[in-house]
């Protein structure tokens, strides 16, 4: 195993490892901190197969803005303990476990029956450049990119929506009426 390997490798591990704390902690600021561990693991894992556009963009994207939108709302909603919620039963956590265990499996299968080319495909110098990346982001995939865009739009509004729930100032109660023997000013 050269070092470009066992960098690939452990690049890849921190992003399983990175994805598992983000889905399994219960405060929202540290899933969000894990989420950050592993944006930047795909990074690295971009870096290694040499598209150093796409992992320039995977950090300044969804590292920079994605993570710092999602720690804002994190933020602004200033969730407390109870508002959480208690731990899952265990039976629904055993059952969570185990489908993700069996999807974890189908899919290791599907990769190890693969077959792999014999060959890795020649890639030129334009590889992962700016000019390569644009050319078939809106040639091949435009509409990948577009119903992205409209996802993205779609989460930004329900950030919005649920952040302005706990915005809103508590409705204004009527204020008691003076005493009869009292003078208005």
């Amino acid at each position: 195993m050269n070092l470009r390997d066992f960098f690939f490798v452990l690049f890849s591990f921190l992003a399983v490892f990175g994805a598992f704390l983000t889905v399994t902690r219960r405060s929202p600021m540290y899933s969000a901190m894990s989420l950050l561990v592993f944006f930047g693991a795909i990074s690295g894992v971009m870096m290694i197969l040499a598209a150093p556009f796409l992992a320039l963009m995977q950090m300044m994207v969804y590292a920079g803005a994605i993570l710092v939108l999602f720690l804002f709302v994190i933020m602004l909603l200033s969730l407390r303990k109870e508002e959480l919620g208690g731990e899952r039963p265990w039976p629904l956590q055993l059952l969570a476990g185990c489908g993700c265990a069996v999807l974890f499996g189908l899919l290791a299968v599907a990769i190890l029956r693969a077959e792999l080319p014999r060959t890795a495909p020649a890639l030129g110098p334009e590889f992962g450049s700016p000019e390569a990346v644009g050319r078939a982001m809106f040639s091949e995939y435009v509409l990948a990119f577009e119903i992205v865009s409209v996802l993205i739009l779609a989460a930004t509004l329900g950030a919005v929506v649920l952040a302005k729930k706990h915005l809103e100032p508590p409705a204004a109660e009527e204020t008691p009426a003076p005493p009869h023997g009292e003078a208005h000013h």
